[in-house]
């Protein structure tokens, strides 16, 4: 009897434990330094998805393109080139980026550590042209509808955007957890890269 009463207290200890970490203070997404030392350590693999995005794909789109069901469709890389050089129905362009440009973004998400891309073109204020703004989640904790994500963002219109909070100064963690409202901040990394800090409650 004793036995059936010690492992209870152990049961009930281990729950306990679970409840007090799960209602704790949410995990530290990662530093505003971590990241940027990320995005110097990928620097070419980034510059490569963008390249690729701004120079042949077509309209704003989530890649990898997602099913009706919202799941994500990703290209087979075990077939040959000369499956799809040889018949061209097999490589049907998708927003633009045929089969070859698909796999090596896909190889090139998996080596920057982001699930996805979200790519927005934009016509220019001043000019009769357009460009292409990139949206890559990095890191993402959620609980029901609030939660806090931060992102490396490729934007080169984004400093003349209205109500955008850009800083310079601080890790944009430290600068959240002040207040946690709800907010987006902004962390220049170079020329129109970005961290992108949303936090909602």
């Amino acid at each position: 009897m004793r036995m059936y009463y010690v492992i209870g207290v152990l049961i009930t200890l281990f729950l306990a434990s679970l409840f007090a970490a799960s209602c704790g203070e949410p995990p530290m997404p990662p530093s505003d330094e971590e990241m940027i030392r990320h995005f110097a350590t990928h620097e070419a693999a980034f510059r490569k998805v963008y390249e690729i995005m701004s120079e042949s794909s077509e309209g704003s789109f989530h890649y990898p393109p997602l099913s009706p069901d919202g799941i994500i469709i990703l290209d087979s890389i075990e077939q040959s080139d000369t499956s799809y050089e040889s018949n061209d129905e097999q490589d049907i362009p998708v927003y633009g980026l045929l089969k070859p440009d698909r796999i090596l973004l896909d190889s090139l998400l998996s080596e920057i550590g982001c699930g996805f891309i979200l790519v927005d073109r934009r016509e220019w204020e001043t000019a009769d042209s357009v460009y292409v703004s990139l949206f890559m989640p990095y890191y993402s904790h959620s609980i029901v509808d609030a939660g806090t994500s931060k992102s490396f963002v490729y934007d080169p219109g984004l400093r003349s955007r209205r109500n955008i909070r850009i800083t310079e100064h601080g890790d944009l963690n430290e600068i959240y957890r002040r207040t946690y409202n709800d907010t987006t901040l902004y962390k220049p990394i170079k020329e129109g890269w970005y961290i992108e800090l949303d936090h909602s409650r």
